[in-house]
């Protein structure tokens, strides 16, 4: 059985695999810094998740709940526990436990990889949204990463879009919107 357990610190128990399988999942412009992940684990509306199955740690999820929709804004299972339907399973858990709807950030399905990563979204029921969007960069010196934004359970319209992407510019990123 799966279950996610809270990391509310950097002492707490899992915290240390969690981190490691950020690091290594994420590359450097798609992520913060660990002194950046800290300074985030005190906003209310943040929670940094460790996934387990049974006592078995499998992956880690970031996601921001807010009233109106849930935003995932990291999600990944250990390389050597991949494709044995582990990631379905966590995500189906989010879905049953989140009342609102869920967003998340891809690559736009340009590659191989960006390919199967939409598929695999597409198959739990996410929409991808044709806007244009832009990740903002995680910190100095990195880039803006062009991304597209998935939804859960329903495609977005244009004002949904348009009021998300600003509220998670503004309170993810901390930046307005442009």
């Amino acid at each position: 059985m799966l279950s996610f357990q809270h990391l509310p610190s950097t002492a707490t128990p899992g915290f240390a695999q969690a981190w490691q399988l950020y690091e290594e999942a994420f590359p450097v412009e798609e992520r913060r810094s660990k002194n950046q992940h800290v300074e985030l684990l005190q906003q209310p509306a943040y929670a940094f998740k460790a996934v387990f199955q049974e006592e078995v740690f499998v992956g880690l999820l970031g996601v921001w709940s807010f009233a109106e929709f849930t935003f995932l804004e990291h999600f990944a299972v250990s390389s050597q526990l991949r494709g044995r339907g582990l990631g379905k399973a966590a995500m189906a858990l989010l879905q049953q436990s989140s009342p609102v709807p869920i967003i998340l950030e891809v690559e736009s399905p340009t590659t191989p990889v960006a390919q199967r990563r939409v598929s695999f979204y597409q198959q739990l029921g996410f929409s991808l949204n044709p806007f244009p969007y832009q990740q903002p960069p995680y910190g100095p010196g990195k880039p803006w990463v062009a991304l597209q934004v998935m939804s859960f359970p329903a495609p977005l319209t244009t004002e949904e879009f348009s009021q998300i992407s600003a509220r998670v510019y503004q309170t993810v990123y901390q930046i307005k919107a442009s």
